[in-house]
């Protein structure tokens, strides 16, 4: 079986990665929480539109569906939520390049 806190952990890494390839220093997006999304959202200045800051918080919830937080080692991971996490991480990437294309 695998263990579904480390599949959260790697899908919230990935999306943290991307990000902050676009960000440097105390504007770069700290962890995928809500309050960490809303803090980024007011330092990263233009990147941090709307549309964007929605995707985090829609990629946000499905990593959290990754976890089950009473069986975190125990529990299989939800297969039907990966594909979906990749797919929103590759057009949050897009989003994110169109912005900030000199980043990159």
């Amino acid at each position: 079986m695998k263990n579904t806190f480390q599949s959260k952990v790697t899908a919230e890494r990935a999306v943290l990665k991307v990000v902050n390839t676009y960000t440097s220093g105390g504007k770069q997006l700290g962890g995928l929480s809500l309050v960490a999304i809303d803090a980024w959202q007011r330092t990263s200045g233009a990147i941090g539109t709307s549309d964007v800051v929605r995707d985090l918080k829609e990629i946000s919830d499905l990593c959290q569906r990754l976890s089950d937080r009473s069986h975190e080692t125990f529990e299989s991971l939800d297969d039907s939520l990966a594909e979906p996490i990749e797919v929103r991480i590759r057009a949050l990437d897009q989003k994110l390049s169109a912005v900030t294309p000199s980043r990159k």
